[in-house]
């Protein structure tokens, strides 16, 4: 007999300091989150710069998904220099039957060399481990995005992971986004003891 995938009903994952949940949009009724929050660090002279950059990802994480389905943490380790180093963004993906590591880590491999106006990855690579609940699928790259009023291109490095749960019916999928160059001492290093920390908790079968 064939058991059913079951359900991811929660997951944990190490918070290590410096990092920090993000208010989305949609849980901020008053727009007052960026205030609030930057309030509560040791920013001094750089709390008004702060603010506004938390502004500014509370609008980019509103464009990317309405919903509020997609959560996020934001990358602080030293608040008196007024820089997010990094944000993460953090969603359950629901599996289809032929969805498995191969074919995610084929699917990114494929799209490695994705060019069009504006949007360029450079330095790709990815792997796949095993992982404490499963599997695990990365891949990291610089990632040059256009901008038109600097008339340059703007590099970001994101790192990302697709963590397959034996037996679940989704993944868990993160991406981690830096354009701060210095953010980490190493990025992919330091997002992959994040990735390895998660633990999760699947429901009963139906």
């Amino acid at each position: 007999m064939t058991l059913r995938p079951r359900d991811i009903v929660d997951f944990t994952f190490e918070a290590p300091e410096g990092w920090y949940d993000v208010e989305l949009l949609s849980e901020d009724p008053r727009g007052d989150w960026p205030e609030r929050f930057a309030a509560t660090l040791d920013a001094g002279e750089q709390a008004a710069g702060l603010t506004a950059q938390l502004r500014a990802l509370q609008q980019v994480l509103h464009a990317e998904d309405p919903t509020g389905g997609t959560r996020a943490r934001v990358y602080i380790p030293i608040p008196s220099a007024g820089v997010l180093n990094a944000y993460q963004t953090f969603e359950l993906l629901q599996l289809e039957v032929d969805d498995s590591p191969e074919s995610y880590l084929a699917a990114t491999d494929a799209d490695a060399a994705e060019r069009r106006p504006g949007y360029e990855t450079l330095g790709y690579r990815s792997w796949r481990t095993a992982h404490a609940v499963g599997e695990l699928v990365g891949f990291t790259h610089l990632t040059a995005l256009a901008d038109d009023d600097a008339g340059d291109a703007l590099l970001e490095q994101r790192v990302v992971f697709a963590i397959f749960p034996v037996g679940s019916a989704q993944a868990f999928h993160t991406v981690f986004r830096s354009g701060f160059i210095g953010g980490f001492d190493d990025m992919v290093t330091d997002t992959q003891a994040i990735a390895d920390s998660l633990r999760v908790t699947l429901g009963e079968f139906a």
